[in-house]
């Protein structure tokens, strides 16, 4: 019973019962209680009275944002020939140079267009695979909606202070009951 005792707190979870009982106010059958987290309280309520405010107040919890995927995509990086290596100091041996290697020249800018061609074609596979990996299966094909968890509901002050009453009682009772078991029971003979 040491579990049982305590300061009843205005706070009930909402649950559903698997047998139907009345409702505390209107004694309507129902599947639907309000329990605290302690256990010290609980009572059967119909789905109506939890969306009256005269009743019971939901507290609601902040929902968290949802993560979405961001897919970044990637751009192909080509390497570009710096000239600065070059010595600018004589202009005549760096124009012999570029006649000797016009012909060159003009070969290695095809190898290396066609290479860039290949590498964006790679580039732009890994891409697609990649977008197809990170985009995920649950927005083509939408899933039924999660289980909510239990709502939480604040009770209205006469409500609560009608829950407090009934549970006083109750422990006054078990209190009596004790008392009137530790007292001396009325003889039953006579005195004559």
């Amino acid at each position: 019973m040491s579990n049982k005792t305590g300061q009843l707190i205005n706070l009930y979870t909402h649950r559903i019962a698997t047998t139907d009982k009345p409702c505390f106010i209107c004694n309507k059958y129902t599947r639907s209680v309000l329990r605290t987290d302690n256990g010290l309280d609980w009572f059967y309520t119909c789905e109506s009275h939890l969306s009256d405010r005269g009743f019971a107040t939901p507290i609601l919890e902040p929902e968290p944002e949802p993560k979405l995927l961001v897919v970044q995509s990637t751009k192909a990086r080509i390497p570009q020939k710096d000239n600065s290596s070059e010595s600018k100091s004589d202009p005549d041996i760096n124009q012999e140079k570029d006649r000797s290697n016009d012909s060159t020249k003009v070969e290695s800018k095809q190898q290396e267009e066609k290479e860039e061609e290949r590498e964006k074609e790679k580039i732009k596979e890994r891409t697609e695979d990649k977008q197809q990996i990170t985009t995920p299966k649950s927005l083509e094909h939408p899933q039924p909606p999660k289980p909510t968890k239990p709502r939480q509901y604040k009770l209205h002050s006469n409500i609560f202070y009608l829950r407090e009453d009934k549970l006083n009682k109750k422990r006054q009772k078990v209190e009596a009951q004790n008392i009137l078991s530790k007292l001396p029971s009325v003889p039953k003979n006579s005195l004559h």
